[in-house]
């Protein structure tokens, strides 16, 4: 079972994602090889693994993983559900906010607790200040997408 506060997310009843996650356990997991879909090597040190339809918590998530030489420094997700739109053909600014709602919902039952930070300008935007550092939920319209990330300090 997920533990949120101390920041571990099980996949498939494995605990999969957490403060000290190492590249090489990554890659020798069981989840990294039945949800993987790319890797987008920046050039710089930082490297994006990205893997669709990862159950987490009863609900299903987009994520992207960033390391930076080998060690996890940010997860990037976003609730998988058709009800959002597929493609660009049927999404809307309305769809996007209802899903950042429900990861604002997510977290609040995860967290147990109302957010250290809330502000609607420039954008909506939540945050939750963790001992491993940091978990947000935004909508960009900038990127046109709404989604949880999760810095590690």
């Amino acid at each position: 079972m997920s533990d949120w506060i101390l920041g571990e997310l099980d996949i498939d009843q494995e605990r999969a994602i957490y403060p000290t996650l190492s590249l090489e356990q990554l890659l020798a997991s069981q989840w990294y090889s039945e949800y993987f879909t790319e890797i987008r090597d920046m050039q710089n040190g930082y490297v994006w693994y990205t893997f669709q339809n990862v159950p987490i918590s009863s609900q299903l998530f987009s994520l992207s993983l960033l390391f930076q030489s080998s060690v996890l420094n940010m997860v990037i997700m976003s609730v998988s559900d058709a009800k959002y739109g597929q493609s660009w053909d049927d999404w809307t600014e309305e769809k996007e906010l209802q899903r950042k709602q429900q990861h604002d919902a997510f977290l609040n039952k995860e967290l147990q607790r109302q957010p250290d930070v809330r502000r609607w300008k420039p954008y909506p935007y939540i945050e939750y200040k963790v001992a491993y550092g940091r978990i947000q939920s935004s909508y960009d319209p900038r990127s046109a997408s709404s989604s949880i990330s999760i810095t590690y300090a």
